[in-house]
């Protein structure tokens, strides 16, 4: 009965805390995979709800993909956030400036 009388939500999270903590808590590949499987749903889920990708999540996922060699898709990610939150440009700006960093090794 109260749930309809809650606010709705601005962004949708799905089960981010908990992907978030089981990696924080017991780092471990297969943790890492079900936190980007988690970030990839929420930015999935909040275009299919209409609803703005929290800020950070396009950020955190490009972070992520970049430590595991996937610089290319982290980049796209990063682009994401800084037109979703211009306030984002300048760590954006540098997180892309690493990325492109570790393409010319590559």
């Amino acid at each position: 009965f109260l749930a309809a009388c809650a606010p709705p939500t601005l962004y949708y999270w799905d089960d981010y805390s908990e992907t978030l903590y089981d990696l924080k808590s017991e780092p471990s590949d297969e943790h890492l995979a079900e936190h980007i499987e988690t970030l990839q749903a929420i930015i999935a889920k909040s275009k299919e709800q209409n609803k703005r990708v929290a800020p950070g999540i396009c950020g955190e996922l490009g972070y992520w993909l970049a430590k595991s060699g996937k610089s290319q898709e982290a980049i796209a990610y990063f682009e994401t956030e800084k037109q979703t939150y211009p306030e984002s440009q300048l760590l954006m700006d540098t997180m892309i400036a690493q990325a492109n960093k570790s393409l010319k090794k590559g």
